[in-house]
């Protein structure tokens, strides 16, 4: 049974954690994301792509003509981190507290 891999194209700033939690990435920009992303999708061997809105809104609208007659990769698009903590976002400690009450089911204090 072939194995599929995981990647994730984000930007610079984001790459590192996802490089840091072991995941491939793909490092792009506004501008250069549709054709990251259309690269992608034709390269073989890849599952799951995990897209930053903050290089595309919609991505996957963004990927609907270059998935015609595929089933893979599947397209997942995540919040964009640079998003979450600009200056009129709203308290990045509460995106945290958020981001910590999902993943783990319960509320702590962030000193």
């Amino acid at each position: 049974m072939a194995q599929h891999k995981v990647v994730v194209l984000t930007d610079a700033e984001t790459a590192t954690g996802y490089r840091l939690a072991g995941v491939e990435t793909r490092v792009s920009t506004p501008a250069d994301a549709q054709a990251a992303l259309d690269d992608i999708i034709h390269s073989e061997g890849y599952g799951l792509v995990v897209v930053d809105e903050g290089l595309l809104g919609d991505p996957v609208k963004a990927a609907e003509r270059s998935m015609r007659g595929r089933q893979l990769p599947v397209i997942l698009p995540v919040g964009s981190l640079s998003g979450a903590f600009a200056e009129d976002s709203g308290d990045a400690l509460a995106y945290m507290n958020n981001l910590v009450r999902s993943a783990i089911g319960f509320d702590i204090k962030l000193e």
